[in-house]
């Protein structure tokens, strides 16, 4: 695999990429309530990062400052 440029940071676009509040329920459960959607990236050395996403009139967008982090607890370390 090519070393990526400078130019090759990941972007996550200014629009939601997802809308809505409840998660469906399975056969006979009731609908569950979201409470925060993150974005999965796994890099070349096996590690994932996290970029919750922030809930804002009924969809869930890309942070204005990207937040990423490896463990499940919120980090505001930046990418780059």
């Amino acid at each position: 695999m090519s070393e990526p440029s400078g130019e090759e940071v990941i972007v996550l676009p200014p629009l939601p990429l997802a809308t809505g509040q409840l998660l469906p329920g399975g056969a006979g459960t009731a609908p569950r309530r979201i409470t925060e959607v993150s974005l999965v990236v796994r890099t070349d050395d096996g590690v994932e990062h996290r970029v919750a996403l922030d809930e804002q009139h009924g969809a869930w967008w890309a942070p204005a400052t990207p937040r990423w982090t490896v463990s499940p607890d919120r980090s505001t370390d930046r990418a780059t």
